[in-house]
């Protein structure tokens, strides 16, 4: 017999969305120019911003491992749909805890100019590099929450994104 997913609570939904608004809105708004970092308004407002993407990822990874669970996948799902899982969401975790502390970095770099060398160049290039896996990776993950829902059709997605009311339900 088939099992479906429960529904996460409003709190894991609520961190969940808030983590997708935040990473959105840094790469839509972007820098034009590393050359801005040198504008203190605009030194402070990145470290600001990477600060509480941090702290929001680390709530996020508190709430999911000590107090909500990091799953909702049925328990008769495949195991590579598990171990898969697992891997995505780890690899999120990693890439975007990444460009935090390598974003950091990079304000340090500028604002320090004996780390301006080296030590700068290294929080760039790891910081391109996990701006370029990030993406890979929710990609990833959006279809595998499409896969659940069109595929599988267990309500994975569903316990994210909440249930339609039953006049917008397709199965009515």
């Amino acid at each position: 017999m088939k099992t479906t997913a429960g529904t996460h609570g409003f709190v894991t939904r609520g961190i969940h969305w808030l983590s997708a608004i935040m990473i959105a809105y840094g790469y839509f708004k972007g820098l034009d120019s590393l050359r801005q970092l040198s504008t203190p308004g605009v030194l402070q407002t990145e470290i600001v911003l990477a600060l509480a993407l941090g702290a929001v990822f680390l709530v996020r990874l508190f709430w999911t491992r000590r107090v909500a669970g990091a799953t909702r996948l049925p328990s008769d799902a495949p195991k590579w749909e598990h171990v898969a899982s697992k891997l995505v969401h780890y690899g999120l975790y990693a890439s975007v805890f990444a460009i935090v502390l390598t974003g950091l970095g990079i304000a340090l770099g500028f604002s320090t100019p004996a780390l301006s060398g080296v030590f700068l160049a290294a929080m760039l290039g790891l910081h391109d590099f996990a701006l370029g896996v990030l993406p890979l990776l929710l990609v990833v993950h959006i279809a595998g929450a499409l896969w659940h829902k069109v595929v599988r059709k267990d309500g994975v997605l569903e316990s994210m994104t909440g249930r339609l009311p039953i006049w917008l339900s397709p199965t009515r």
